[in-house]
């Protein structure tokens, strides 16, 4: 059912977003942001004030191509397999952006569907290009459909270093975590706060969105590397390879290899890897 030249063929409608810097406050939180250290993500007032880059998700998720031609969607089977996002310029304060989303191709896994999509976002008054992040959602049980089982569009993770981790970041999640991420973010499934949605779709009880995991390591890279200084950031690759529950600890192994920060990050309480294959890019180092 799945049509890979229909799906690639079709050009959406733009979508428009405005933002002000409550917004991005709200954003900043659910990612785990604290006056204490990060002051210029959280005050308005503050010298330097900026929105984290990982914001740049809230103009376009999922629900972008629920209805798209060419992709027979049926959501509860859908997984977020992976997000790669690469800025081109800062966030400004507060703005009003334009996003435009694009099918890139469908990868027959055999034992499902992986469509992997780009969303690319301007800021809608001046027309400058912002950023671009490209997600896959995985549809099991949607393979074997005669497609090609590898894209030249995917953005590869990367390989985890054999030696140890160069530096390991600890930092607990709140219990409410899940619901102000949502808020901040824009993200209302309700896996994250229904006990009863979330069983239904195979959990035991409500997970952490896993773009909020990646905000979360996102600050751990930009405060060990960068003088947590968001405007450094260049770009991120994640692979989300198992859920977390909100009140868990997220422990982030982080290599610093050369032009990448290469990263895993763990569930410190189980050992259980929840992102997996990841590095970031950075404009500079410390």
């Amino acid at each position: 059912a799945m049509n890979a030249e229909l799906a690639r063929n079709h050009k959406a409608e733009p979508v428009f977003f405005e933002y002000t810097t409550r917004d991005a406050i709200v954003y900043a939180l659910g990612i785990g942001c604290k006056t204490k250290d990060d002051l210029r993500y959280l005050y308005e007032g503050a010298v330097g004030f900026m929105p984290l880059p990982t914001y740049i998700v809230a103009p376009g998720l999922l629900n972008m191509i629920i209805g798209w031609p060419g992709l027979e969607l049926d959501v509860p089977r859908i997984l977020h397999g992976e997000q790669y996002i690469e800025m081109y310029e800062p966030l400004p304060p507060e703005g009003s952006l334009r996003t435009e989303t694009r099918v890139l191709d469908i990868v027959d896994k055999g034992s499902g569907a992986l469509i992997l999509c780009e969303i690319t976002t301007y800021d809608k008054r001046s027309g400058t290009k912002l950023g671009m992040h490209q997600f896959s959602v995985f549809q099991v049980g949607s393979g074997n459909f005669g497609g090609p089982r590898s894209s030249s569009y995917e953005k590869k993770g990367a390989d985890i270093p054999k030696r140890p981790a160069d530096r390991i970041v600890s930092e607990a999640t709140s219990a409410d975590q899940a619901a102000l991420y949502r808020m901040g973010a824009g993200d209302l499934n309700p896996i994250h706060i229904d006990h009863e949605k979330a069983q239904i779709a195979g959990f035991k009880s409500p997970i952490l969105h896993g773009l909020c995991t990646m905000g979360f390591v996102t600050r751990h890279i930009l405060k060990t590397f960068a003088n947590n200084d968001a405007s450094l950031f260049k770009a991120i690759k994640v692979r989300f390879s198992s859920p977390v529950l909100p009140g868990q600890t997220l422990e982030t192994h982080l290599w610093d290899e050369d032009d990448k920060v290469i990263f895993e990050t763990k569930v410190k309480e189980t050992g259980k890897i929840v992102l997996s294959n990841g590095y970031t890019v950075l404009h500079r180092k410390n």
